[in-house]
């Protein structure tokens, strides 16, 4: 699994959300589906990732392997999410992001 740290550069300002990719769609689901998921103390929420444009396909929700989990505290490390999030399935990436 790949981990990266992303934060801005100039603000080092943390953005709260990160995304856990995974290898199928049935551990997209599983992990969605498995509401409510608290990681590092607080409550996140996890939802199928897909870009604005592909948003307006409906068929684009259908083969997405991506996660957003947005409501991630500033303390939390990727380790933190991926050992949370790996018991639905083997996650390929995971990244916590930046504003």
């Amino acid at each position: 699994m790949d981990c990266v740290v992303m934060t801005d550069p100039n603000t080092k300002c943390f953005g709260g959300f990160g995304f856990a990719t995974y290898a199928t769609m049935e551990e997209v689901d599983a992990a969605v589906n498995a509401r409510p998921h608290k990681v590092g103390g607080r409550v996140v929420e996890p939802k199928r990732a897909v870009s604005r444009e592909d948003s307006q396909r409906p068929s684009a929700f259908l083969t997405v392997k991506k996660t957003f989990v947005g409501g991630i505290k500033e303390d939390t490390e990727e380790y933190h999410l991926r050992d949370y999030f790996e018991q639905y399935g083997k996650t390929e990436v995971t990244e916590i992001m930046a504003d």
